[in-house]
């Protein structure tokens, strides 16, 4: 009999996650309202009978997913005949926080059900390995999500997904002994959130959740098989395969030290720390800004050094093309769209690479790559577990 039970409660979960999904799906209305559908709508769309349409949905208004909006007559669009029922899904039934842990920067954003932003909050930070406590750390990420919920009005939180610069495994712990650095960037992050703040909090590698970004809003759109490459003080790397985010046994992929022994390469220093070094070698001062703006105002120096960073970059694309054979690499982060450096990477790779190799694109999503990748990471989870979370009433 409890199997029978089982199988019962699994079919009507299937059920009730089939219609959720759906009324969750569909595109808002021009004004930004959620879109009413009727029993025979979701008749259609999932194949389930009338019966069992309306039973899931007094489910789900129940479980606070849904809310029935006033039928056809109330509206005045029916005078005769019975009227059918209205559902639609209810977007601020609770939240979701994106937060992007940076070694320099800490920001956070709550998102509705939707994934549109209510509120945001950042602060820049010296968090430095060697010298500062990790619970400073612990203390600034949940201090700063905190400050970007109080500006939304304090919703109910149902997940918060927070990018660092290590790797992450299934866990959510950094697993790799021996790196001071990425022990320092993930000080078991995900459990400090849950014990601390009560948060259904987990944690994710933050070139990862810029590959879920680009593939959500950005330069990744409708590409199965895409790497993107956060470039700006580190290189780190997001390998999209099949349309599934690759990750490793203890969340290994994408990992860069491998460049230190690529000739041409040498670390996996990004095109920012390349630029400066470069500038300094050459007895001059400045960011990486400076040197593309005076290669864009034709400045020769500064155009023969962003030409070496490219190089540089184009063997970093190389290899990766040769790994994992992506359709497209989207290069995140700073400098990412600088001066040039994907046109000469791409016009580079035939030296390289038979054809049909991957296109080298700039991402269009600025330094908001990481923050909406943990945003995106975070609706995943509350999608797939909608249905053993607790809603605020």
């Amino acid at each position: 009999m409890a199997q029978g039970v089982s199988v019962t409660r699994r079919l009507r979960d299937d059920n009730a996650l089939a219609v959720l999904h759906h009324v969750w799906d569909l595109p808002p209305a021009p004004d930004g309202s959620e879109p009413g559908v009727t029993g025979t709508d979701l008749m259609a769309a999932t194949g389930l009978s009338r019966a069992t349409v309306h039973d899931v949905c007094d489910e789900l208004i129940g479980r606070g997913w849904l809310r029935e909006l006033p039928n056809g007559r109330a509206a005045g669009d029916y005078t005769k005949g019975r009227p059918a029922r209205r559902y639609a899904f209810d977007v601020l039934a609770g939240t979701v926080v994106g937060v992007d842990a940076g070694q320099h920067r800490i920001a956070a954003r709550v998102a509705d059900l939707r994934g549109r932003t209510l509120a945001e909050a950042a602060q820049t930070v010296d968090h430095d390995p060697a010298r500062t406590p990790a619970a400073d750390r612990l203390d600034a990420v949940g201090a700063t999500a905190r400050r970007a919920l109080a500006a939304a009005g304090s919703p109910a939180v149902l997940a918060v997904a927070v990018g660092v610069p290590a790797p992450v495994a299934p866990s959510g712990r950094t697993e790799f002994t021996g790196n001071p650095y990425w022990r320092f960037m993930n000080p078991d992050l995900a459990a400090h959130l849950a014990d601390r703040h009560g948060w259904r909090a987990l944690v994710e590698n933050d070139a990862n959740l810029a590959a879920l970004a680009e593939g959500w809003l950005g330069s990744g759109r409708g590409v199965r098989n895409q790497v993107t490459l956060l470039a700006g003080e580190r290189i780190g790397a997001g390998v999209v395969d099949d349309g599934r985010l690759l990750r490793g046994a203890r969340g290994g992929v994408g990992e860069m030290r491998y460049l230190d022994i690529v000739e041409g390469v040498g670390s996996a220093d990004g095109l920012g720390k390349v630029l400066r070094d470069l500038v300094r070698a050459a007895g001059g001062t400045g960011a990486a800004e400076d040197v593309v703006a005076a290669a864009e105002a034709g400045e020769e120096l500064a155009g023969s050094l962003l030409a070496v960073a490219a190089e540089r970059l184009t063997r970093v694309v190389v290899s990766l093309a040769s790994l994992f054979d992506p359709e497209r690499v989207v290069v995140a982060g700073g400098g990412a769209g600088a001066g040039g450096v994907v046109d000469r990477v791409n016009a580079a790779l035939p030296r390289f690479l038979d054809e049909p190799h991957p296109v080298v694109v700039a991402s269009t999503l600025g330094r908001d790559v990481v923050v909406l990748g943990a945003v995106r990471r975070a609706l995943d989870e509350v999608r797939r577990d909608a249905l053993v979370l607790t809603l605020e009433r």
